[in-house]
């Protein structure tokens, strides 16, 4: 039996199309969607033709999801050792809604051995939210790289109730992120803060996504 692989973390809301609320009795096949980009009078540009085919429903919820995102709130990893922490970390991102995360990757021969802990670091629920924000997370055992560090304009902290000293930095990247992203819609007033021409670009993005995924699944009988 074969197993296919689980989507990226990145298009966990966007989902197959179901073959069956397709036209055609094959549904979105490979011949169906040549014959279609074949004819370039009839057929409209491609992320056109296939939001046509989706249902009602799954067009609804990539339309929610492209207004909901939020491109001033985001997300810096630096050089994370764990790759189930950025996985983590990208899947929590990306269902708050927030538009981009960036990744600087943990090189063999980094060699630095530097942590940081500022006890006089704001906390996190004081973090602004009436500007863009970036928030960092280093390393996990070394913490933010000393350069990355300095171009920072302030630290943040999250406090402890309990015994546990520190939380995993997936969990603390959830915590402040969540935080400061519910912050952020409060003061805009929306939820999200795209522009027109970014939420076209993204809907047609995951439109073509949905119908990709629908021609690896087989049709049903």
């Amino acid at each position: 039996m074969s197993r296919r692989r689980p989507p990226r973390p990145w298009v966990g809301p966007v989902t197959p199309v179901d073959p069956a609320d397709l036209p055609g009795p094959r549904g979105l096949t490979e011949e169906v969607l040549r014959e279609d980009e074949g004819d370039a009078e009839v057929a409209p540009a491609p992320a056109a033709f296939y939001w046509l085919l989706l249902t009602a429903e799954r067009k609804a919820r990539i339309q929610s999801v492209v207004e909901a995102r939020l491109q001033s709130v985001t997300v810096l990893l630096d050089r994370l050792l764990d790759p189930h922490n950025t996985a983590a970390i990208l899947r929590t991102a990306e269902g708050l809604g927030l538009a981009r995360v960036h990744v600087v990757a943990h090189e063999a021969a980094d060699g630095i051995a530097h942590r940081h802990l500022d006890r006089a670091a704001r906390l996190y629920s004081e973090l602004p939210a009436d500007r863009p924000m970036a928030l960092l997370f280093g390393n996990e055992h070394e913490g933010p790289s000393p350069e990355t560090l300095a171009a920072c304009t302030g630290t943040f902290r999250i406090p402890m109730a309990g015994f546990t000293q520190s939380f995993n930095v997936s969990v603390a990247a959830g915590i402040a992120l969540a935080h400061l992203a519910s912050a952020r819609r409060r003061l805009l007033g929306q939820p999200g803060d795209l522009s027109e021409e970014a939420r076209v670009q993204l809907r047609d993005r995951f439109t073509l996504l949905a119908a990709k995924l629908a021609r690896r699944m087989k049709p049903r009988p």
